[in-house]
């Protein structure tokens, strides 16, 4: 192997750590919303719901909880990691932001109703 292909391999981030930087930022927008009211604001601005019931916030804490205790859905981000993999970066851009917002989302639309 030569000197560049192994330097090429040291500063090349690696899968895993790319999979854990998803996975903190994923957790980071989840305690935001762990929030009532960041989980308000969020669902008057986006869905026009002016009103959680107190049930449906526990619920959806909970649910926000369990998602951040799981592991990362590879299948979802697989285009992030894929970008963050060729561009030999460790960083999430705004263009990125998306992938975290839909995850979540997927939840947020449970408690619509």
């Amino acid at each position: 192997m030569s000197n560049i292909d192994a330097e090429l391999q040291l500063t090349r981030p690696s899968t895993e750590r790319i999979i854990e930087l998803v996975r903190i930022n994923r957790n980071n927008h989840i305690q935001q919303f762990l929030e009532d009211n960041a989980l308000h604001h969020f669902f008057s601005e986006r869905y026009h719901v002016e009103h959680l019931s107190p049930i449906k916030l526990e619920f959806l804490k909970r649910d926000l909880k369990v998602l951040s205790t799981s592991n990362v859905d590879l299948v979802h981000y697989a285009s992030l990691i894929k970008d963050m993999k060729d561009s030999n970066t460790l960083a999430i851009t705004t263009e990125h932001e998306h992938f975290f917002l839909e995850e979540l989302e997927a939840i947020f639309k449970k408690y619509i109703f």
